[in-house]
């Protein structure tokens, strides 16, 4: 896709962008008057939502494919802005459903639309990592080492005198029995024993074993598979020729020996022969027509996509792939050269423009000085540096001499008027005020607490509804990033810059800007000394006029500012982060994963779920609602710093149900390190209180340093034991549970883009209590569904060309609906060997073929899966739900009876 087509769809999306903001504010306004049904305001804002979801696709497709890089960083606070509105949205609607699954079916059929579309998957939401940082991460990846621990240091000169000396000693000891085996050899009158020594043979020539990579050995396991399929294909092939051949001769020399004998084959009539002749022409004309017929039809079928082809051509997909990665290529060069370009601008301003700048500085600073002592021969307080310093005068923040002049006449009106009155008056009305203000805050404090208790009711209580919209926090990043855009963009074309390139005097303009803001602190610092002696030399004029000689005052000490947190001293001060890096991957905490994304994760979608819970039901989630809620709750919060967001989530569910999977793909598409923090990886290191400080430090510090990071917890009910069994006390998993909410999860801030995140296959060998407080957010995974079980089925089947295209799947789901997809798709391999799929030609693939190999496996039972139920159903947002559905089932139950009671009447 060229130039002109991304700079096309951004224009069109930022329209649609602007008029959605529009919508928005109007639907925030429109809010004021409070809706108390759930459904009417989860259908409003469930239309908002899907907008957003559309939106923050198109914008990730667009940044990244979009290759300037000062318009990227707009897009960038656009796409920041839209996903905090979209998690807004996703908790409002959490909050009016009391679930994690929204089902918002009438908002889509208004805008015309399916759950496919409003489904966020492979959005580029990330921010690019460091370079250096970036580059380190690759290097562990690829298994290469990024630090090495220095040689130790050399010995002095002294102690490599010892040494050698030493040494020497031992050599001079090994030749005294030398001489002494001398004097002990035989005299000539004794005779000297001869000994023969044997022939040495010559050492065999044995190779050098070369060790192979994993890589490599894969790649041979390859080949000698494929030349070992070719070896079959062609023995296979080389004896059907051997047959035909020798059935062929085998008939001539039948034929050869009929005719020797004297047996002449019979004479055929030439009408019957005719007849025949026509009746086979008319078979298999009438059968080649039938078969055009059906191949017609099934290439209809096809086109239409009534069918599923076997074999679909990726050739398209990979050249898009192809021209997609060119251009990412063509962004990161440009994102380099805009580095380049920034550095190269600064060290140019400071060069050239610097020094006469620092002097208009100093100019304008004496001025103002100068304005002070002429008109009011005193100087004014130099602003300090936290405040801005100067940049405060500049902006007309600070007194005038005129403004300073009126102020002390004021005050000087105020004394005299205050004369008169009592003293004992100013300090009741000093009193009074004090006490004003006092109330105040008693009384915020009261409307605070009042509001916290109405919220816990309104829990206790959820079906008095009423929609309460807070205002959003995305509205000011908008508008100042629209601002932004239309200051630099506006009159500025795409197609004069069709090769991206910087724009160099929009970077001139923010240098000199930092520029000035630097040059300014530097030349604050000399101008203050410079104000300490001019009001030294004006005190001293003051001094001689009054004939008094002129002290110096002490300088006041700054006070130091009380109830400040000691900061935590840095355990790792003293170490680069190369070091600490290493030391991690050495420990295994951090390793490689494997590359999976979301829409590997098989799923359909519930379509009766809307009307369910419409009607006041809680309808069972599907695998396509889990999907799109790790989205929101994993890989959404990683990408944005300014959002509130969920800390840590849990990822609870049966066995073979997708767990890993999902997880390989939260840390895929967030693009994340990965700390692993599970207790077969932690068993034996870091011992003690002082390893576990020195491991907590070790998390928090470089999570932060290659965020975005995800902490990971594999089996995270182990760290959470009741009770811990015989074969894993060795591993001591309750170590770090100990330390995790307060040591690791409280220390995540809303900017950081750090997530700590679990797996469990067992929830309730953990203690509840515990895991509710750690994670913040529970996904419960169900069982498959029919629909998504009857998506998988056909997926396994239809990549087999002798498969029936119209194979009823129906019955066959029904059936199997609690099995898990691993398992349909191991029997699938089983039962459709090569020598199965060989007879599907005449043979076709029967139900019931697959599913007699499945009743040796069991199912995702009742009994198992209640389990899961049991420890859901304790968690805060699973029991508010169950007070409403309560609720909800009393007014049914209340309807039932009026009902009965009024045909009761008309029967009468």
């Amino acid at each position: 896709m060229s130039f002109e087509y991304y700079s096309k769809w951004w224009a069109g999306t930022r329209e649609v962008l602007e008029d959605l903001v529009a919508r928005d504010a109007v639907f925030v306004a429109a809010t004021d008057q409070k809706l108390k049904n759930r459904n009417i305001a989860s259908h409003q804002v469930g239309g908002l939502y899907a907008k957003y979801c559309m939106l923050v696709q198109d914008l990730g497709t667009i940044l990244d494919q979009l290759a300037q890089p000062q318009k990227r960083i707009v897009v960038r606070k656009i796409m920041d802005a839209a996903t905090i509105r979209l998690h807004e949205l996703n908790e409002e609607l959490r909050n009016i459903d009391i679930s994690e699954y929204h089902y918002i079916d009438g908002a889509l059929v208004e805008l015309k639309l399916v759950p496919q579309d409003v489904e966020i998957l492979d959005p580029i939401l990330y921010y690019l990592r460091h370079y250096t940082v970036e580059e380190l991460w690759t290097k562990i990846k690829n298994g290469e080492r990024i630090y090495e621990p220095p040689p130790p240091p050399s010995p002095p000169a002294e102690e490599e005198q010892e040494v050698k000396e030493g040494e020497e000693k031992v050599k001079e000891g090994e030749e005294k029995p030398n001489k002494e085996e001398a004097a002990a050899e035989p005299t000539p009158e004794q005779p000297k024993e001869v000994k023969v020594e044997a022939k040495k043979r010559p050492k065999k020539y044995v190779p050098e074993v070369k060790v192979l990579t994993v890589e490599e050995m894969e790649a041979l396991k390859k080949k000698e598979k494929i030349s070992s399929i070719v070896n079959l294909i062609q023995g296979a092939e080389r004896g059907r020729q051997a047959r035909l051949y020798f059935n062929e001769k085998y008939n001539e020399n039948e034929h050869k020996k009929k005719l020797r004998l004297g047996l002449k084959p019979q004479e055929v009539d030439a009408e019957k022969q005719e007849k025949s002749a026509l009746q086979v022409q008319k078979l298999w004309r009438g059968h080649c027509a039938r078969q055009l017929v059906k191949r017609k039809e099934k290439e209809r079928r096809f086109l239409i996509g009534m069918y599923e082809p076997s074999w679909r051509s990726k050739e398209e997909f990979e050249t898009l792939e192809r021209n997609l990665q060119k251009r990412r290529d063509i962004r990161d060069q440009r994102i380099k050269e805009y580095i380049e370009a920034n550095l190269n601008e600064r060290a140019r301003v400071f060069r050239v423009v610097g020094p006469g700048l620092m002097e208009d500085i100093g100019d304008e600073i004496r001025e103002w000085f100068w304005q002070w002592y002429t008109q009011v021969k005193n100087f004014d307080n130099y602003p300090p540096e936290e405040k801005g310093g100067t940049v405060l005068v500049v902006r007309g923040e600070t007194m005038t001499p005129k403004e300073w002049i009126d102020d002390v006449e004021r005050k000087r009106k105020e004394k005299r008027k205050n004369k008169g009155r009592d003293k004992e008056k100013l300090k009741a009305e000093k009193e009074k005020q004090k006490k004003l203000k006092a109330d105040q805050k008693k009384k915020e404090k009261e409307k605070k607490k009042k509001e916290m208790l109405r919220k816990k009711k309104k829990k206790l209580k959820p079906w008095d509804f009423e929609l309460e919209y807070e205002p959003t926090i995305a509205r000011d990043p908008f508008l100042k990033a629209f601002e932004e855009y239309h200051e630099f963009f506006d009159e500025r074309k795409d197609a004069d810059n069709p090769e991206e390139k910087t724009y160099m005097d929009i970077i001139h303009e923010e240098k000199c800007y930092e520029m000035q803001l630097e040059l300014r602190r530097i030349v604050d610092d000399m101008m203050r000394l410079e104000l300490e002696q001019l009001e030294e030399a004006l005190l001293k004029d003051r001094a001689k006029v009054k004939g008094k000689k002129y002290k110096k005052k002490k300088k006041k000490k700054k006070k130091k500012p009380k109830n400040k947190k000691k900061k935590n001293k840095d355990m790792t001060a003293n170490r680069t982060t190369e070091d600490l890096f290493q030391e991690l991957v050495n420990n295994g905490i951090i390793h490689p994963y494997e590359k999976h994304y979301l829409k590997e994760f098989k799923g359909d979608f519930s379509y009766n779920n809307c009307e369910k819970r419409n009607q006041g039901f809680d309808p069972p989630a599907t695998l396509g609602d889990v999907r799109q809620a790790v989205k929101l709750n994993c890989i959404a919060p990683l990408s944005t710093e300014a959002m509130k967001k969920p800390r840590s989530v849990l990822l609870a569910g049966p066995r073979q149900s997708g767990k890993h999977l999902l997880a390989n793909a939260v840390f895929t598409e967030s693009q994340s390190v990965l700390f692993d923090l599970s207790p077969e990886i932690l068993a034996g290191k870091y011992p003690g209180n002082k390893g576990m400080k020195m491991l907590i430090h070790l998390i928090n510090k470089m999570s932060r340093v290659l965020q975005p990071s995800v902490i990971f917890l594999d089996g995270a009910e182990k760290v959470f034991y009741k009770k811990v069994p015989k074969a894993e006390k060795q591993l001591d998993p309750k170590r770090i549970g100990k330390k995790l909410q307060k040591g690791i999860i409280k220390t995540i801030k809303p900017e950081d883009r750090v997530l700590v995140f679990g797996i469990t296959g067992a929830p309730w060998l953990g203690k509840p209590g515990k895991m509710k407080k750690v994670f913040e957010r529970i996904i419960l995974m169900p069982r498959p569904d029919y629909g998504s079980v009857l998506l998988f089925w056909r997926d396994l089947l239809m990549p087999y060309h002798g498969v029936d295209r119209n194979i009823d799947l129906s019955c066959l789901t029904k059936l199997t609906v609690y099995y898990p997809l691993p398992v349909l798709q191991e029997v699938v391999k089983k039962v459709l060997c090569p020598a199965r799929l060989i007879q599907l030609s005449y043979i076709p693939l029967k139900q019931s073929e697959l599913y007699e190999a499945l009743l040796k496996i069991d199912p995702i039972t009742d009994k198992e899966y209640k389990k899961f139920l049991k420890f859901y159903k304790n968690t805060p947002l699973v029991k508010e739900r169950a007070r409403l559905n309560k609720y909800n089932e009393k007014i049914r139950e209340q309807e039932a009876k009026a009902k009965e009671k009024q045909q009761a009447k008309k029967a009468r």
